[in-house]
């Protein structure tokens, strides 16, 4: 685990400011558009999982 801290560390030393700066900016907007995502889906996929616990309650005879 040492090692691959040193090992980006020593990469990310390396590495030119203006480099760093697109990473940074492609890291924003992988994120960005992951939050996105899950703001788009986020209420099919709540939906998909109640639907599956009712089958599952169902199908097992458990619950009220």
């Amino acid at each position: 685990m040492t090692s691959l801290y040193l090992y980006i560390k020593n990469w990310i030393k390396a590495q030119e400011g203006q480099d760093l700066i697109e990473y940074a900016l492609l890291a924003a907007l992988l994120a960005v558009g992951a939050m996105a995502a899950v703001a788009s889906f986020g209420d099919m996929v709540d939906v998909a999982w109640r639907i599956l616990g009712s089958d599952l309650t169902t199908a097992l005879g458990v619950g009220g």
